[in-house]
């Protein structure tokens, strides 16, 4: 499967692309507020989110965690000022200490000052937005923090200077802050979270998390399903409640939400496809799989061509509708796909995840054969218990946002199933629903929208294994390769290369990924050849370097969006 990305823009910057930016994170509090739609349990959600107690908001990539967050933040700031005190931190980049654990003993002491570093310049953050915050006399210096977090997230680490920023400094800092302020709670909102791909590190996050609630602190963290390690201490429930943000795509809750969203974002563009298109546009939501990004990724593209998406009369062009629809099932594959960079010993678990999900799919496909539309279902049970290895590749495909959960069903003597929801762009796509000769986007939408039934196809870790054609040997933990003739390592403790006879050095996956060309990003090959063509960026690193954008910026029809997007990629690449 192929990313499409940043789809074949044209070379000026249109005037309204900052409507189609994807992560809420990119766009100023006004703009953010006018083009957000409301999601369809936000007030429940909100009221957790904003409220005392440790929260952990729970999506897969792209879903939406981000917006509900900042949500969180600004009706704090509008609406519980006399009680509250909002603090939004982005951990997003936390992989950049993943080089400590490679390399040093002491790599929970540099990662757990870094997130307390971090949430001090929320803090200043927080009162760059509120003249009325007073803080503490002792409260560092903005230009110290970041120059501390700018050191750690180099590899440079000094005790002596960081050494007061324990949790009982953060502690200590919060309370003087409510005392001068008069606050009963400060919320602290910590996107991207635990999103590190090094097990120990998620691990000491959550310690750090579960270490700062208290009577005054009530963190909340946006996390992914599938991926995450919690520390042993922590408990799902005990320590922190969870909230699913990942909308369910199904119903008219969901249709007008995702609609919603359509028609704030062409709003001023000129562009009425919304209320001309209705339905089509109402397909694109199922295809994204209750998954804005994707939603926007197909919203982006009609609005950068509309005369390749548009019939002489004006209307959407049907065919080029259905093609468009892959879009989100790309981006949750392309995900997928990168685990192999982001978690390389799991390499053999994605490969044979991905022959698995295709098998599941033919699975869904033959029992839908003969069946009226009404009676076609995109779903399936899995008898429980499930195998380990099973598990665990259904962990990589829920936070690729491939497969959805949707619940246990009792079945008496047969036993118990999970059951799960398959990626709607995968089902129209590959014509589990309805058929390659009928197709129809009038035809897909009757499946989608008929009536739940209780029938679908039920599937056992041996049924699944058998038509994959793979067995439990199969699933293997790779080992790190040598540096020099990329042989793999002969075993775990080995300190020689059995091939070349080289030293092997310790592997980063930060490092690694940092490495790859930007062709790894989700941008088109022009933007690539354009980018190439006229700067030095070669590799992922070379944007992330990039301080202020200088250079990206200095590159023909690159604006300010586009390099915000740009930017974001090679961000989310690490993260």
């Amino acid at each position: 499967m192929t990313s499409i990305g940043i789809n074949d823009e044209p070379n000026e910057a249109l005037p309204f692309e900052e409507n189609f930016i994807e992560q809420a994170e990119y766009i100023d509090r006004e703009r953010f507020l006018e083009l957000a739609a409301e999601h369809p349990y936000e007030a429940s959600i909100l009221k957790k989110l904003t409220g005392g107690g440790a929260k952990l908001l729970i999506g897969p990539r792209g879903c939406g965690k981000s917006t509900l967050m900042r949500k969180a933040f600004y009706q704090i700031l509008e609406k519980d000022l006399d009680t509250a005190l909002p603090v939004y931190v982005n951990f997003k980049l936390a992989l950049k200490l993943e080089p400590f654990y490679v390399n040093g003993p002491n790599a929970s002491y540099w990662f757990r000052a870094w997130l307390v570093l971090k949430v001090v310049a929320g803090i200043w953050d927080t009162q760059e937005q509120l003249d009325s915050l007073i803080l503490p006399i002792n409260f560092p210096s903005k230009a110290k923090i970041f120059k501390l977090i700018d050191a750690l997230e180099s590899s440079r680490a000094d005790g002596d200077l960081v050494e007061q920023f324990s949790v009982r400094f953060l502690s200590d800092l919060v309370d003087d802050i409510a005392l001068e302020n008069e606050l009963k709670r400060v919320v602290i909102l910590i996107d991207d979270a635990a999103h590190s791909f090094s097990e120990k590190q998620q691990e000491d996050f959550f310690d750090f998390f579960r270490a700062i609630k208290s009577r005054l602190i009530s963190p909340k963290a946006a996390v992914y399903p599938g991926i995450t390690s919690h520390s042993a201490s922590f408990h799902v429930g005990h320590d922190a409640e969870q909230i699913d943000a990942w909308v369910k795509p199904s119903g008219n809750e969901y249709e007008d939400f995702m609609v919603s969203l359509a028609e704030k974002r062409f709003s001023g563009t000129g562009l009425d496809f919304v209320a001309n298109n209705e339905e089509d546009i109402r397909f694109l939501a199922y295809t994204s799989f209750g998954i804005p990004r994707g939603f926007l990724g197909m919203l982006r593209a009609i609005y950068n061509s509309p005369e390749a998406y548009t019939t002489s009369d004006g209307s959407l062009n049907k065919n080029k509708v259905l093609r468009l629809s892959r879009t989100g099932r790309d981006m949750s594959h392309a995900v997928f796909d990168s685990l192999t960079s982001k978690l390389p010993s799991y390499e053999s678990y994605v490969q044979n995840g991905s022959k698995i999900y295709q098998t599941i799919l033919s699975q869904i496909k033959e029992y839908n054969k003969g069946k009226s539309l009404e009676k076609q279902g995109f779903q399936f049970a899995i008898k429980m218990p499930v195998d380990s290895d099973l598990e665990k590749v259904f962990g990589f495909l829920q936070y690729s946002g491939l497969i959805m959960p949707s619940g246990s069903i009792l079945k008496g003597e047969k036993g118990s199933f999970q059951h799960y929801q398959v990626h709607t762009g995968d089902i129209t796509t590959e014509n589990v629903i309805v058929g390659s000769r009928t197709k129809s986007i009038a035809s897909f939408l009757t499946v989608i929208r008929a009536a739940k039934h209780q029938a679908w196809p039920r599937l056992t870790t041996a049924s699944i294994f058998e038509n994959a054609g793979i067995e439990s040997k199969d699933f293997v933990l790779s080992l790190p390769l040598c540096h020099v003739c990329s042989t793999p390592r002969s075993n775990p403790e080995a300190r020689f290369c059995a091939n070349c006879g080289e030293q092997l050095k310790p592997s980063s996956t930060y490092e690694a990924l940092v490495q790859q060309n930007i062709s790894a990003l989700p941008i088109s090959k022009r933007m690539e050849t354009r980018i190439k063509q006229n700067s030095n960026i070669r590799k992922v690193r070379d944007i992330l370097i990039d301080a202020n954008k200088e250079t990206l910026l200095g590159i023909p029809y690159v604006g300010k969006i586009r390099a915000q997007r740009i930017v974001g990629h090679a961000e989310e690449h690490v993260s």
